[in-house]
């Protein structure tokens, strides 16, 4: 009888031993897991934030995306702007379908809002049926999530008007203001007649224009002195012409206040058909141009010596046309 007793009694430890050494079963996964994402934890009344709802399932699986457009999806307080979805691996063996939504709300006075939940459709696929939609369509709730709201609206705040007295103004305080702004404005009235007086009574200096009589005196002069120049050498061609050349120049900016040592022979002649010297155009012509390819060609000194007598004829000529 005792010895049936303890054989029992082994028998049973040994049952107890062999069960606490069994392995304890593993947690099954989920097949959908979900979770919400924020890229901000607060926003101001009118923002646009990023609502982002990350699916992690088995590749079975198929999320129902067609159905999560911004004209669907009733999320009150907020508005949907814009919906993404984004499909992936995530690991080994399983997928990762990420939605995305643009949102925005105008709703104020509070503290804190909340997104509210919606349900996410997906079915099973499964081997041997021939379309998905066979299944049965199946949903998990997104969870709600919270937002911060700030504001600028202050409850017990007064208005604006509120919270300050306004200031009386008395005749006393704007005519004071205004007899000041008078006078200054008749000091620089003051201030600006005195210039323009001042500007206007300037003596501008006159250019005095040479009599007859001096510029008679004038070409007599210079027709004795082109004379006495010589005729040989190179250097008597070049000062004979290029003082000629000045000398008719200078007298017409004299006489007819042209700026004549700027011009070239053609437009000399123009400038004097202009002011009706039509007499003193060809000469004019002939002695400058005659006098430049003298200067400045290379055969300047042969045509020099063989234009000296006829230079001097024209010279003589403007002399006598210029002296009327």
């Amino acid at each position: 009888m005792k010895s049936h007793y303890g054989s029992v009694q082994i028998a049973l430890v040994a049952l107890v031993a062999l069960g606490a050494a069994a392995p304890a079963p593993k947690s099954k996964e989920p097949r959908i897991a979900l979770s919400t994402q924020l890229d901000r934890t607060a926003i101001w009344v009118g923002d646009r934030f990023h609502y982002t709802i990350k699916a992690v399932h088995d590749p079975a699986i198929e999320i129902v995306v067609d159905n999560l457009k911004k004209e669907n999806l009733n999320l009150a307080p907020f508005v949907v702007r814009e919906v993404a979805v984004r499909h992936g691996a995530f690991g080994a063996n399983r997928v990762l379908t990420e939605i995305n939504l643009l949102m925005t709300t105008y709703e104020s006075g509070q503290v804190e809002l909340r997104i509210p939940s919606f349900p996410l459709y997906y079915f099973t696929r499964v081997a041997g049926m021939r379309a998905s939609s066979e299944n049965a369509a199946e949903s998990v709730p997104v969870p709600v999530t919270r937002i911060g709201l700030r504001s600028t609206l202050s409850g017990d705040a007064p208005r604006l008007r509120d919270s300050r007295e306004l200031w009386q103004v008395s005749r006393l305080r704007w005519l004071g203001p205004l007899i000041v702004g008078a006078a200054g404005l008749l000091l620089l009235g003051i201030q600006l007649l005195r210039r323009l007086w001042a500007k206007s009574h300037l003596d501008i200096p006159v250019k005095k224009r040479l009599g007859r009589r001096a510029r008679r005196r004038m070409l007599r002069d210079f027709m004795r002195q082109a004379q006495a120049i010589g005729r040989d050498s190179a250097a008597d061609q070049q000062r004979y012409y290029g003082e000629v050349s000045q000398f008719v120049r200078s007298y017409l900016s004299e006489s007819l206040e042209i700026d004549a040592a700027s011009l070239t022979a053609q437009e000399v002649e123009a400038v004097l058909s202009q002011h009706g010297q039509n007499g003193l155009c060809a000469p004019v012509k002939n002695i400058l141009e005659r006098c430049e390819a003298v200067l400045y060609r290379p055969q300047g000194v042969e045509l020099g010596k063989e234009w000296r007598e006829q230079v001097q004829g024209e010279l003589a000529k403007f002399a006598q046309l210029a002296r009327h």
